[in-house]
């Protein structure tokens, strides 16, 4: 059998001179995980340093991709012959104008040596693997692809909503900005159900699918804006948000501003629409630790029972004041 050629890209986002590119207008939201932002872009609500760059990368459907250097610096690996194709040709030319993209074959082997890169992790009852580890016993198994999907557990943000809803009462889950389906995924081997999972990106939410069949587990995921208000949310006993602070302040303010009570209400000879009842729980993800104030602000109706941040992440546990 032919063996497969590779060669590994590494773009380097700081300028030479270490100056940083300057953040660019993004025309529209992209909130996979914790790579929400708002619609004008806010570079402290990012968990990547460059959403376009990752947006970039993962069209090219790489072999495998990883951040480094807190996300300055971003390696991913291409069959040789890809980058021969247009498309793929004008996604590596716009990455080139974002800072610098080394370009070097890679030698034989390097796939076991990039899927050592990618462990499990034990988050509470949760053992969150790629496919070529084995599942423990003891813990409840979660199988995340990590070539191509928008998040593995790795993140801090992700990890802290697994910890947080492993507190949470079991019942319906709304995962907004679902990404890769960890949470999604995590919620029903908690015993959550039924599960959702929203995210913006047809990518993120093919790559969720894909890890769903991997686990044999079946939540329904939908492509969708949760922050936009013609977009229709299912109702749930349970909202993981992990996005950031932009998009989930438009939440509340969705839910805010939704009208009280069950069904359609005549108002002035009109019908509005029925309202949509805000969720009993929330977890709120993809926030910096300054921004816990203004989060919570923005839910007046909601007490905070509990928070988890590791310096720089933060995420916020909410319930509904009776």
């Amino acid at each position: 059998m032919t063996r497969r050629s590779y060669t590994r890209y590494t773009l380097r986002l700081e300028r030479p001179g270490g100056a940083a590119p300057r953040p660019q207008p993004e025309p529209t939201d992209d909130w996979s995980g914790a790579a929400a932002h708002a619609r004008v872009a806010d570079p402290q609500a990012l968990e990547y340093v460059s959403p376009s760059a990752v947006r970039d990368v993962l069209a090219l459907q790489p072999a495998g991709w990883q951040e480094e250097d807190e996300g300055r610096r971003l390696v991913f690996w291409l069959e040789d012959g890809a980058e021969a194709a247009a498309a793929a040709a004008t996604a590596l030319r716009r990455l080139g104008a974002l800072g610098r993209l080394e370009v070097e074959r890679e030698r034989p082997g390097w796939e076991d040596a990039w899927r050592r890169f990618h462990t499990p992790r034990v988050i509470g009852r949760l053992y969150v693997r790629p496919p070529w580890y084995p599942a423990r016993d003891d813990l409840l198994d979660v199988v995340v692809e990590a070539g191509r999907a928008f998040g593995t557990g790795a993140h801090a943000s992700t990890q802290q909503c697994l910890k947080l809803i492993q507190s949470v009462r079991l019942g319906s889950l709304l995962d907004l900005g679902c990404g890769s389906g960890v949470v999604s995924l995590a919620a029903l081997r908690l015993g959550f159900a039924p599960v959702t999972g929203v995210d913006v990106d047809p990518v993120a939410v093919h790559a969720a699918a894909g890890n769903a069949a991997r686990n044999g587990l079946a939540p329904t995921l939908v492509v969708g804006d949760a922050t936009d208000p013609t977009f229709r949310l299912p109702t749930a006993d349970v909202v993981v948000a992990n996005i950031a602070l932009r998009p989930i302040l438009r939440l509340a303010e969705r839910w805010s501003a939704a009208p009280q009570g069950d069904g359609a209400r005549a108002h002035g000879g009109l019908h509005r629409r029925a309202a949509e009842r805000p969720p009993a729980e929330l977890v709120l993800s993809g926030l910096l630790v300054e921004q816990a104030e203004e989060a919570l602000a923005a839910f007046p109706g909601y007490v905070e029972r509990a928070r988890m941040d590791d310096g720089t992440w933060l995420t916020l546990r909410l319930s509904r004041a009776s």
